[in-house]
């Protein structure tokens, strides 16, 4: 294996920490210990992932540019640590703060490990597709501990410590990238060809860009509906922008990055039940499920384990599977990969409007309806996002790889955004959690994604073909 990747590995396993602790959380932190709406507390929980998502969009054009890999990775992690510290005091003015430095630090930081991993790999290395899927499952890895430290803390809704825990956390990342600064080095991006004075210039425009960066979020984080608008708009212009690139070339070149959009519109519908999670899935669990199996009340946060622990089992599992399947001559294209996710996606969300019909005469579902939705969804994960990463190096030329590692990022803020419209409208009109209220309106948001799932993999699967002639490494058609 090239020399770099168990550091990287270690780097997202640490990192990943303060981002799994907000996903599991937030939603339930501003119900419980702020005393926000439960439609309200969607609302910011999907402007705040979705600003998530589509700062990886801008780490991904000054990344390689105005830093290096792991400048950037570096303020990513010390700005994490900032947001955990101002989220442990549980005061609106102090939620606002602490979501900005949040969002500084995980919008800026897994841009550029994921690039830093691309780039030890050529676009054709038969390893590049297996370590990504080692990569995600350490990220996975991640989530599990932080959201053991949730439903941990959970149990004494004590939130304060919960968020000072995984600003220590921070500290142990950024050990871990201090002792690999050197295998962490550059390697053929625009910030590495410069000469020293132009690095320092790129440094001060890339520092400018962080101060800018503060307020604004600060403010739109307290605007939903313009986040919601900018988000939206701007995702409209990078596709445009993807599909403008793909018709300034010619050949392979161009069928590869319109498989790569086509793709990409595909995974939106998997990002939009994946955004889920952090909403109307934790709600979901909270007040409409009765969590106690075999006398252990399950915590809300412990739930996503089940997501997680199912990716780290699963990922090396499935790349074995992948590889051995190739040995043997059979093609699996991106495409075979995007259809069986959403196959499974679709599956999964079945399990909610099936539970809800046999749910007790109080209304509540039985956990384990919960636990095979969420079996469902992390194998639906695993055959769409690791492998959306990959692709980048697969079917990008390399002067466009950054940004559009950023926009596959973008395409899950696009889907927070949605995701919370649909939490809030299967919360229904009523203000209530008694589950006998909710849950018609869970049962119909559901059922109705299903279907539509459904209808994405089935026109994923037709066109299949098409992607087999389109689909040809950079390397090779160079």
């Amino acid at each position: 294996m090239p020399k770099g990747v168990v550091a990287i590995y270690f780097i997202q396993l640490f990192s990943t920490c303060s981002f799994a602790v907000l996903f599991a959380s937030l939603v339930l932190y501003m119900r419980q210990k702020l005393g926000l709406p439960s439609t309200a507390a969607n609302t910011l929980t999907g402007v705040y992932f979705a600003y998530n998502f589509a700062l990886h969009l801008l780490s991904g054009f000054i990344g390689g540019r105005l830093f290096s890999y792991r400048g950037l990775i570096t303020i990513g992690i010390v700005f994490q640590l900032i947001g955990c510290l101002f989220l442990s005091h549980p005061t609106i003015n102090a939620l606002y703060y602490g979501l900005t430095g949040m969002l500084v630090g995980t919008g800026t930081i897994v841009t550029c490990i994921n690039m830093s991993l691309s780039q030890l790999f050529k676009s054709d290395d038969p390893r590049r597709e297996a370590i990504f899927f080692w990569n995600y499952s350490g990220m996975n890895i991640g989530f599990v501990l932080g959201f053991s430290l949730v439903g941990y803390f959970q149990m004494s809704v004590n939130y304060s410590e919960l968020f000072i825990a995984s600003a220590l956390i921070n500290i142990v990342a950024g050990f871990c990238l201090a002792i690999n600064w050197r295998t962490m080095k550059d390697k053929h991006t625009i910030y590495a060809e410069r000469s020293l004075s132009e690095k320092r210039r790129s440094r001060l425009l890339g520092l400018l860009v962080i101060a800018i960066m503060l307020p604004s979020l600060h403010y739109l984080l307290q605007h939903a509906r313009l986040s919601d608008d900018i988000v939206l708009t701007f995702a409209v212009f990078m596709y445009g922008w993807i599909l403008y690139q793909a018709f300034r070339h010619q050949g392979r070149k161009r069928s590869n990055l319109l498989a790569f959009f086509l793709l990409l519109c595909a995974a939106l519908m998997f990002f939009i039940i994946y955004q889920l999670a952090p909403m109307g899935i934790t709600l979901f669990a909270q007040y409409n499920v009765n969590r106690h199996v075999m006398g252990v009340d399950i915590m809300p946060g412990w739930i996503q384990n089940i997501n997680s622990l199912t990716i780290i089992i699963g990922g090396p599992l499935l790349a074995i599977f992948f590889k051995r399947l190739r040995s043997k001559g059979r093609r699996i294209t991106v495409a075979h990969q995007y259809a069986a996710g959403l196959i499974f996606c679709a599956l999964g969300l079945f399990f909610i409007p099936w539970g809800i019909k046999a749910a007790s005469h109080a209304g509540y579902v039985t956990f384990y309806w919960l636990f095979f939705y969420c079996i469902f969804q992390a194998f639906a994960e695993l055959c769409i996002s690791p492998v959306g990463y990959s692709m980048v190096g697969l079917l990008v030329p390399k002067r466009l790889q950054s940004i559009t590692m950023g926009t596959v990022l973008l395409n899950t803020g696009v889907a927070a955004v949605l995701a919370s419209k649909l939490s809030n409208l299967a919360l229904g009109p009523s203000k209530s959690h008694n589950p006998l209220v909710t849950n018609p309106s869970f049962s119909h948001v559901f059922t109705t994604l299903g279907w539509t799932t459904l209808a994405f993999a089935v026109v994923v699967t037709l066109l299949i073909p098409l992607f087999k002639r389109w689909i040809t490494p950079l390397s090779v058609s160079n």
